[in-house]
């Protein structure tokens, strides 16, 4: 500790004496320097907090308090408010603060207020079948990510012939290849590499930046990439709100190819919609496209290595879906079942180690690579919260609250409602923060209404949580889309990001919902 706190010292000692001594001050005087600012520096030395991180801080262990003080309303015991209690004060400190720690300070608040031992409380959340299935498919993720595999799908994607001199067949051909990045990597990835290629093909038809066409491109593939995203329930969003319904229905399953069917059309839906946005609303200048006669060229071609990592994948998300479409007195049916998702992905993790390839990775670099930690902490918090709001009795509480609240509102109208909420608070905070707090919120209230599906609202709230590109705040893609100054005017960004937030909000509500309602 001291030779840290000594060279951070060190450093600030020779920002501040005057180059003109090139720090070759007498020795004694260089000591006294030294000791002063050991005194009066040390709490800077120590921690990278400021004092808005202690206001947030107190804030949060406040909630946490204040909640077992209060007398319970009728129909809700003093555990159940404590939990509550723990739920809001977590809640606050992923808004305000961070993802990881006040997860886990949430863990160890919960576990002290349950009648449960601590070792109960956190092996329901760390050996949740939800947390286990984000990890093990994010170490996938980094095998796939690593081998590069995405980027040059995209890149063959872009670079078929048939897109030269057809502006609108070439923002099919990206729409697709955002689709695949957004699918096969994490988001942030996926925007990553997506929108350098981006770039890389408005320089090639002559576009600048600051130039309308390159803005509305990043913009609708930032939003069709939000959509693809979710396709597959295994990413940690989906994987939130699946095991949210998982723990409150008593260990329900939602079809999963169902679900990825019907996302599917809509994102089919979505790509239209960005066609007619180009070509019918925003009309951008797409001249520079229809007047070239070049395409653009990609010659390179997949390593054995890289084939074999990316039929393996296609291999492996078939035998996650096939369970839920093959007739279940099958033998493969029953082998996969039993195996169950978890199985799969340990099995395809434990092949691929066990292979050794020469291009291929360590387990040291699956874990650091694209492995989403924040994540995995918010979904281990959230579970087992939901967990305890069913055993304290706050779900049913919630739901004897809302039932006369919601007499008179048709299902239809109460899915319109919570998309639209949904939606609006995701631009806000973090995508993953608000289905942990609106997943438990809306099978309640589907639930009290009566004549709504929760399984087809809970698909609602996945999809209506993610398109979070209305404001800076509202995503770390969206941080990088807004932060791109060089390419982006924000002000117009925002202004072109409504029509995509309204029509989502329609599609979801209005053809989404009733699409899922008869599936589910």
């Amino acid at each position: 500790m001291k030779k840290s706190v000594k060279r951070t010292l060190y450093q600030v000692y020779h920002d501040i004496v005057p180059t003109v001594y090139h720090g070759k001050l007498e020795p004694r005087f260089n000591r006294c320097i030294l000791s002063t600012m050991r005194r009066k520096n040390m709490s800077f030395a120590i921690s990278k907090n400021g004092p808005k991180f202690y206001v947030n801080l107190a804030v949060m262990a406040l909630i946490m308090v204040v909640f077992r003080f209060v007398t319970p309303p009728d129909g809700l015991n003093s555990a159940g408010l404590a939990v509550i209690g723990v739920f809001f004060g977590v809640l606050y400190g992923w808004m305000f603060i961070d993802m990881v720690w006040p997860s886990l300070i949430g863990l160890v608040v919960l576990g002290m207020t349950l009648s449960q031992p601590m070792d109960t409380v956190l092996g329901g959340a760390f050996g949740n079948n939800t947390f286990l299935l984000l990890l093990f498919f994010c170490m996938v993720a980094s095998i796939i990510n690593a081998a590069g595999i995405a980027e040059y799908i995209a890149r063959r994607i872009i670079c078929v012939p048939f897109v030269t001199g057809r502006p609108y067949v070439l923002i099919f051909m990206l729409c697709l290849a955002m689709c695949a990045l957004a699918t096969m990597l994490t988001m942030t990835a996926a925007v990553l590499v997506a929108f350098p290629l981006i770039k890389e093909v408005c320089k090639q038809y002559g576009y600048k930046p600051g130039d309308v066409f390159p803005m509305i491109i990043l913009l609708a593939m930032l939003y069709v990439a939000d959509i693809a995203y979710m396709m597959l329930p295994f990413k940690s969003l989906p994987a939130i709100v699946f095991g949210v319904y998982g723990q409150l229905s008593g260990g329900g399953e939602i079809n999963l190819a169902v679900y990825v069917g019907i996302t599917a059309i809509l994102l089919l839906i979505s790509i239209f919609f960005v066609l007619f946005m180009c070509k019918y609303v925003l009309k951008a200048d797409v001249t520079p496209i229809l007047n070239t006669r070049e395409c653009m060229h990609f010659d390179e071609l997949l390593s054995p290595y890289q084939k074999t990592i990316l039929w393996s994948f296609v291999g492996l998300i078939i035998l996650l879906l096939l369970p839920n479409i093959l007739p279940g007195d099958w033998a493969i049916t029953r082998f996969l079942k039993a195996m169950g998702n978890n199985g799969i992905l340990l099995t395809f993790i434990g092949v691929y180690l066990m292979l050794s390839f020469k291009e291929g990775i360590g387990l040291k670099e699956i874990m650091n690579k694209s492995v989403a930690w924040p994540a995995l902490f918010l979904v281990a918090a959230v579970l087992r919260t939901v967990e305890a709001f069913e055993a304290t009795g706050v779900t049913a509480w919630i739901g004897a609250v809302c039932q006369p609240l919601l007499a008179g509102f048709s299902g239809q109208l109460l899915v319109f409602i919570v998309v639209c909420t949904t939606t609006l608070v995701t631009q806000l905070t973090n995508n993953n923060a608000c289905a942990a707090t609106f997943a438990p919120i809306a099978y309640t209230l589907a639930v009290a209404n009566g004549t709504v599906n929760p399984q087809a609202l809970l698909a609602c709230v996945i999809l209506s949580c993610t398109l979070g590109i209305a404001t800076p705040a509202a995503a770390t893609t969206s941080a990088i889309l807004y932060g791109d100054t060089e390419w982006i005017h924000q002000g117009t960004v925002i202004r072109y990001a409504c029509f995509f937030w309204i029509f989502n909000i329609l599609l979801i509500s209005f053809v989404g919902y009733p699409l899922m309602r008869v599936a589910f």
